[in-house]
């Protein structure tokens, strides 16, 4: 059974508050653009969402005199009884004049365009051909995390490179850019940029997946990965928006570094990376392959190597009539190389209830819900305990 992905990165949401597994950048190329000049570009365009429901984030894209037009995903400002407020990077707030849902059904793309007015002066996004973005391209999400137990317009920007992993021709939702990278509850609907700082996709989706167990019941696994909406899915529904394209700032030249290759691994970090692609298209026992060719070099980044090829045991599990390698000893490992991996915790502890062993499950999920609060992650605390309520 495949690994299927949440939207959980607004408030709104029932298990908003957790984060990417994964802690570590991996090195790059050189690329066209700074980690920094990326983010300078990002700031001003960049804009919170907010609600009595919830935190979000959006885009600016287009401006007409005092009028500005703002991309997010539809779950952000998916109430229409909900009054929304756009706080832009100058910490000024404005009521949003409109909303437009472009998500109407299920299978519509989960996008909505939000405007404001405002006598002040902000940039336009730049946009890119999203096509561009193969398995293995350098992006990075930008939004406004609620962690640290600061919501609403409390809330600071982040930065979070990553890279593609994966790029399916039909998800749910229009979720079909799919990356490695860290991300926090109120980030949905921020830019996903290129390695050129333009816009390529609106981030909403998060690393809690789910996987089948022998029991045939389905339990939640922390993976890493996240998705994004395509901004060339945005670019077919611009009549539904009400937008002329000749409204955007449209640069379809191609990324001036190419994508990180996987032909003929020589490195850790090419190990790693294709083993990451390969369990993100469900193929976890090439993955556990890739990962255990990458331990051999003894990179830095061994707590994450483990830890994914725990939840690569998880997936074979679920979708093999044989008894899989256990997770636990994965698990185990990537806790005993970095004692603060609460996410490792949560994934043991369901690994010891598959395996009928509750003591152990209880302390896991007590060791996580300690970590989750000490890192702000309030949400994710909150769901550990519930586990643990449920379990007593």
């Amino acid at each position: 059974m495949n690994i299927n992905f949440s939207r959980y990165d607004t408030l709104t949401t029932l298990l908003a508050g957790t984060t990417a597994a994964l802690t570590i950048v991996i090195s790059q190329p050189a690329i066209a653009k700074t980690p920094q000049e990326v983010a300078s570009i990002a700031g001003p365009l960049t804009v919170q969402i907010n609600s009595s429901l919830g935190d979000g984030s959006g885009v600016i894209i287009a401006k007409n005199g005092k009028t500005y037009t703002v991309l997010t995903v539809n779950h952000v400002v998916e109430k229409a009884d909900v009054k929304y407020t756009v706080r832009t990077s100058k910490g000024k707030n404005y009521q949003a004049t409109s909303v437009t849902r472009l998500q109407t059904a299920e299978t519509d793309p989960d996008l909505a365009v939000v405007k404001f007015e405002s006598p002040e002066e902000y940039p336009v996004a730049t946009i890119a051909d999203s096509d561009q973005a193969v398995i293995g391209t350098q992006i990075f999400v930008y939004g406004y995390p609620a962690t640290g137990g600061l919501f609403g317009a409390e809330r600071e920007p982040e930065l979070s490179p990553g890279l593609v992993t994966s790029r399916p021709g039909n998800r749910p939702e229009g979720y079909t850019l799919r990356y490695q990278a860290v991300t926090w509850s109120g980030m949905s609907g921020g830019p996903v940029f290129d390695s050129e700082g333009r816009v390529i996709g609106l981030h909403g989706q998060g690393e809690f997946g789910f996987a089948q167990t022998s029991s045939g019941e389905v339990a939640p696994i922390k993976t890493g990965f996240n998705a994004a909406v395509p901004i060339n899915t945005f670019i077919a529904k611009l009549v539904a928006a009400g937008i002329n394209k000749s409204e955007l700032k449209v640069d379809n030249t191609p990324p001036t570094t190419g994508p990180v290759s996987t032909a003929n691994p020589q490195d850790a970090q090419a190990y790693y990376f294709r083993g990451l692609s390969r369990l993100d298209q469900d193929n976890p026992s090439d993955a556990i392959d890739d990962f255990t060719k990458a331990l051999s070099f003894k990179p830095n980044y061994t707590p994450e190597l483990y830890f994914n090829i725990g939840n690569a045991r998880t997936l074979i599990a679920s979708i093999e009539t044989t008894r899989a390698p256990s997770a636990i000893q994965a698990y185990t490992r990537a806790i005993e190389a970095n004692p603060g991996f609460a996410d490792a915790y949560y994934n043991r502890a369901l690994a010891y209830l598959e395996n009928k062993n509750q003591p152990k499950a209880i302390a896991d999920f007590q060791k996580a819900a300690e970590l989750y609060k000490q890192g702000g992650r309030t949400t994710a605390y909150q769901d550990a305990l519930n586990r643990i309520k449920q379990l007593q």
